[in-house]
């Protein structure tokens, strides 16, 4: 059954590799639980009762609320596929027992210490942090690239997002000037980054390390600060929105207040003097 519901996510919803693991691990959590503690015998015996009691499981485990709403969500999306499929009438996941996130500013990295690095980085590393840096993109978007989406032209991006969603985003030149070089002498196809995820978080955590003290060295944190650089210069929030690929504008107002002012969209300067 999780398979299935595993290929659902996959061919019909569009979700990430990521997310649809951390879904059917939630949902094996889940199961084990109710086979060992409820009398619980199929999917559709499930109850609202079920769910408190296990929520009450999650939060006596000291997982954090991210974590526990993450296991809900994926029990409440399987019950809307068994929905979808006839198999029951009503949801048992109420959206009323996730539990509230403490707000929290996005952890970000100061540009002069991202710029640093990549100026003293070379090969791989220095790659990685140039495209990551000067697009914002996520680290998945940017391992799912290939050679095909690199326009030299316009300095642009093909990026393939969430839920199959497509966009073009600018880059630096100087960035793409280091792939240009490789098609010197080569002609590279498919895939431009075969690494792992897990990999390439290592690799721009080491090539950050030297050279700053933030405690979050990550690529999320280099996509965090560039909405922030960009939100700083006055981008309007629904550019913002575009160009990280957010679905909802409201993920993008985190990053500045409401007073959207016309200005040059301008990120992180790779090039400054550090």
């Amino acid at each position: 059954m999780i398979q299935e519901f595993a290929n659902y996510l996959r061919s019909i919803r569009g979700y990430s590799e990521n997310t649809i693991k951390a879904y059917c691990a939630d949902l094996r959590s889940y199961a084990q639980w109710a086979r060992e503690n409820t009398n619980q015998a199929r999917w559709r015996d499930t109850t609202r009762e079920h769910l408190d009691m296990y929520l009450t499981y999650l939060c006596d485990k000291g997982l954090k609320p991210t974590t526990t709403n993450r296991h809900l969500a994926a029990i409440a999306t399987l019950f809307r596929y068994f929905q979808r499929q006839g198999m029951v009438v009503e949801n048992p996941c109420r959206y009323e027992s996730r539990r509230k996130q403490p707000k929290t500013e996005p952890a970000t990295i100061p540009t002069q210490h991202i710029a640093k690095a990549y100026q003293r980085t070379k090969g791989l590393r220095h790659n990685m942090l140039g495209i990551l840096a000067s697009t914002g993109i996520r680290i998945q978007e940017m391992l799912d690239l290939e050679w095909q989406d690199i326009d030299f032209q316009n300095n642009t991006l093909h990026i393939k997002g969430k839920g199959s969603k497509e966009r073009t985003v600018h880059t630096e030149k100087a960035v793409l000037d280091d792939f240009r070089k490789v098609l010197e002498y080569t002609k590279p196809q498919g895939r431009i980054f075969w690494i792992s995820q897990r990999q390439a978080r290592y690799m721009i955590y080491e090539a950050l390390k030297p050279y700053s003290n933030s405690r979050a060295l990550n690529p999320h944190a280099i996509r965090h600060t560039f909405a922030t650089e960009l939100a700083k210069n006055g981008t309007p929030t629904a550019t913002i929105a575009k160009m990280l690929g957010h679905s909802h504008i409201e993920t993008s107002q985190k990053y500045i207040n409401m007073a959207e002012i016309s200005t040059a969209h301008k990120g992180i300067c790779l090039t400054q003097n550090v």
